[in-house]
């Protein structure tokens, strides 16, 4: 990579500062061609200098920071200019450092170059991606510990135990008249069913993992008319849907989230369920029945004393709501302190009551769902799983793994060798070590243009 690169760091539109960085063996070169510093003195590596740009009859007071190579974020060279925000001041400026010699940089380029020159691996990078597109506080904190190589750590370790069992078993191979103590199959299986442990508590973390990098899909769920919509616009803190006194108001579904404990949790109203002649509101129900099939958790609201519907979904939450229209003051102080109340030996349909109305019970109603969708203890676990690649590849090599296991039993060493080469390098996928150019390609193609 000798060529030099450029785009802009902060995001589109007007701003106070807007961030130009340029990376490459040119870097210093080209970006002298547009900025000089207002003292004369040569640049002073990571401080900031200021100066004014000066190119096509345009010309701006900015910081210039000076980066020399290996010790910058790309391991190259690097320059980031400080400017005022302004769509078109920022695009001039990288339009003349273009025609200086540098060319546009292509989406996570800088990030890609900075694995490629070691200055992080793969895992780290897709860390930072994940801080930039976090939407909740777990979500900034998972990516940070990604960034920071926990993930890295991890990987390593198991490599390095994978490498030794190798070299053992290379070494029984190439050299069997020499009369030294060789590793056996009962010791690679040892080794092997160790490491498989280590990547089950890992893989253990997944789901909980993948709702704290996506959020938590919580459905609302019942008959049409029971405050459903209400309770959607209760949970997220405005009025976001539609609500009327008229059955079958909401026919499609509405989405919005809210953070909670730090966790997103995106909440999706849908149409009441009913048997209805109407071709819209029946497609409505349909997408309703879809939709609650996939939640991690079914709130399926009441507004009257009746036995618990079969829902299809493991974890539901029965509500019952419309408290500020019951008279019955017996029931409501009860069923505040009994949330398994019982009639005639039936169960009744609600496990809280509450008024999306008035608020009534609203946080209680956060606090139930929190609990009964999130494992705190996953969640502060030092290696959290939120990536699905990180996922597959764990999954691959524990795969090969137990094959290696297996064929302990039945096989010679060098047969061995075989599978256990192949869950190093799907291990060496998640850190970049074994990855093909293509997946490098693939996945900094999903970063930010200028990161």
């Amino acid at each position: 990579m000798t060529d030099t690169i450029c785009a802009i760091a902060t995001p589109a539109g007007n701003g106070g500062v807007a961030i130009i960085r340029i990376s490459g063996n040119n870097a210093l070169e080209i970006s002298k061609g547009i900025f000089e510093p207002f003292s004369r003195s040569a640049p002073e590596p990571r401080k900031a200098i200021y100066g004014r740009l000066n190119f096509d009859a345009v010309t701006d007071d900015c910081i210039g920071l000076y980066f020399p190579a290996p010790n910058s974020f790309t391991g190259e060279e690097v320059v980031e200019l400080q400017i005022h925000g302004g769509y078109y001041l920022a695009n001039a400026v990288v339009n003349a450092l273009i025609s200086r010699g540098a060319r546009l940089a292509e989406r996570g380029e800088f990030s890609k170059r900075a694995v490629l020159n070691g200055r992080m691996d793969m895992s780290q990078a897709e860390g930072i991606i994940d801080m930039i597109n976090a939407n909740s506080l777990t979500a900034l904190r998972a990516g940070s510990r990604l960034m920071h190589g926990t993930m890295h750590k991890f990987v390593e370790e198991l490599q390095a135990k994978l490498t030794d069992c190798l070299c053992e078993v290379n070494v029984a191979l190439d050299y069997p008249e020499h009369d030294i103590e060789y590793i056996t199959a009962s010791k690679v299986s040892e080794i092997c069913n160790n490491l498989v442990k280590d990547i089950n508590s890992a893989l253990a973390t997944a789901a909980t993992g993948v709702k704290v990098k996506n959020g938590v899909k919580v459905v609302l769920a019942g008959d049409p008319n029971v405050g459903k919509s209400s309770l959607l616009n209760a949970l997220i803190g405005y009025d976001r849907a539609i609500v009327t006194d008229i059955a079958g108001t909401t026919r499609d579904t509405i989405s919005e989230s809210y953070e909670y404990n730090g966790m997103l949790f995106n909440v999706t109203d849908t149409a009441g369920l009913r048997t209805t002649l109407d071709i819209v509101e029946s497609a409505g129900i349909e997408r309703a029945r879809d939709e609650i099939a996939t939640a991690d958790i079914v709130v399926y609201v009441t507004d009257k004393m009746e036995l618990r519907p079969e829902i299809e979904n493991s974890n539901v939450l029965y509500v019952l709501n419309k408290s500020d229209l019951l008279n019955n003051d017996d029931l409501i102080n009860n069923c505040k302190n009994d949330k398994n109340l019982s009639k005639n030996g039936d169960k009744l349909a609600f496990d809280l009551i509450i008024s999306a109305k008035t608020g009534e019970n609203i946080q209680e109603l956060k606090k139930i769902i929190f609990e009964k969708t999130i494992d705190t203890e996953l969640v502060n676990h030092e290696i959290l799983l939120t990536n699905t690649r990180h996922i597959e590849c764990l999954k691959r090599a524990k795969s090969a793994l137990m094959q290696t296991i297996e064929n302990c039993n039945n096989t010679t060493l060098d047969i061995l060798s075989i599978t256990l080469m192949q869950a190093w390098q799907d291990l060496g996928e998640i850190t970049g070590t074994t990855a093909s150019e293509h997946i490098i390609d693939e996945i900094f193609a999903r970063f930010c243009l200028g990161k």
